[in-house]
């Protein structure tokens, strides 16, 4: 294996003003390409973050794994110093990221206007509940929020989803759309400022249910992604463990039914109503014959779409992560460690050594680094 290169983003400066999850992922984003983060906390408490339990020794795991790497910086906004600092910091900044209700900075006198013109370059992303139109500014909402206006509550089952689907997406999409602006400033010397609404998050996962939607259906029982046809689901085995199967294309599922010793069921791979329910039922019949381990190497050794249905607590241990360089361990206070929170960029990304920044640690260095006063 050749050795990590710097990172992509190695040498850009990002002032980052948000808070709670879908400003700690994009941040991790930028840290693992090789980003320095300058985080601007709040005096006292900091980034809610790092109250949000569980909490080992005293800080939020979630602000230990995400802000790894970053260095915090206290300002106190409201003041005439804290303003003045703050202009100072994003005259060198590359890329400035807030998640403030939508005209409070320009209220402050830190909004894009006051602060672009003396940074041409500077690339400004606005993390807001559903953007800055002025009819919404007021409008606030978190994940689960936005997830049950959307629509996902309805698709399991009205019950509150155990993953932060608009937070993390919502992260992401911004990622990209910082990278890309920095793309397109290397070509034209422009900054831009680019508006990413929590709102969007989910949309990207319901997709496929408002396309069937559109069509006819109703987008939760006839889905195809919901479990419905015989060659989509989830399958009990002999040893009463579970697999998936995603053998969406004719190929896979021709395969899979000459696997299991099934081949009569060749042409009836999306198969509904009673028809997908006895396809479904010779299926698991014949998947009864043997372990789900078995039936997990046998389809691996066919290339088959197959894989183990594993609880939270067995997961990073399958190997397939650890050989595609998911598994890199994340230290966290106390001697406790976490897998599988980053990089999530393999080959380009690269988690930094340094741990998650106490409170205001880096405060009096980058201020007299930029030629401020603390």
């Amino acid at each position: 294996m050749t050795e990590r290169r710097p990172g992509p983003l190695e040498g850009y400066v990002v002032v980052d003003l948000s808070r709670m999850l879908p400003g700690a992922v994009l941040a991790r984003q930028l840290l693992d390409l090789g980003a320095r983060l300058i985080k601007i906390e709040e005096p006292g408490t900091g980034d809610p973050m790092r109250q949000v339990p569980p909490q080992v020794g005293g800080v939020g795991v979630g602000f230990t794994a995400f802000l790894r790497g970053a260095e915090s910086v206290v300002i106190d906004l409201r003041s005439a110093e804290g303003v003045e600092n703050l202009r100072r910091l994003a005259g060198r900044a590359d890329v400035l990221v807030e998640s403030f209700r939508p005209g409070t900075l320009d209220g402050w006198g830190l909004g894009w206007d006051d602060l672009s013109p003396a940074n041409r370059g500077l690339v400004w992303c606005s993390l807001s509940s559903f953007g800055c139109a002025p009819a919404l500014r007021d409008r606030v909402a978190h994940d689960l929020n936005l997830s049950a206006m959307a629509g996902v509550l309805d698709l399991v089952g009205g019950r509150v989803p155990r993953l932060q689907l608009a937070d993390v997406t919502s992260g992401l999409l911004a990622a990209s759309s910082i990278l890309a602006a920095l793309v397109a400033r290397g070509r034209d010397g422009e900054g831009r400022w680019l508006e990413q609404p929590l709102a969007a998050g989910p949309l990207p996962f319901l997709t496929w249910n408002r396309l069937e939607m559109a069509i006819g259906g109703d987008g939760v029982l006839d889905t195809l992604l919901g479990g419905n046809c015989p060659c989509y689901r989830i399958y009990r085995c002999g040893d009463g463990a579970h697999l998936s199967l995603a053998a969406l294309e004719p190929k896979f599922w021709a395969a899979f039914v000459e696997l299991i010793g099934a081949e009569e069921l060749q042409g009836a791979a999306f198969a509904l109503g009673e028809d997908g329910a006895r396809t479904s039922s010779a299926v698991e019949k014949a998947l009864a014959a043997n372990s789900r381990d078995h039936w997990v190497a046998e389809a691996e050794k066919r290339s088959l779409p197959v894989g183990p249905v594993h609880g939270l607590d067995e997961a990073m241990a399958d190997p397939a992560f650890a050989v595609a360089g998911l598994t890199e361990t994340t230290p966290l206070p106390g001697g406790t460690a976490a897998d599988g929170v980053g990089p999530w960029n393999v080959g380009l990304g690269k988690t930094p050594d340094r741990p998650a920044p106490l409170l205001g640690e880096h405060t009096a260095a980058i201020l007299a680094e930029f030629g401020m006063r603390d």
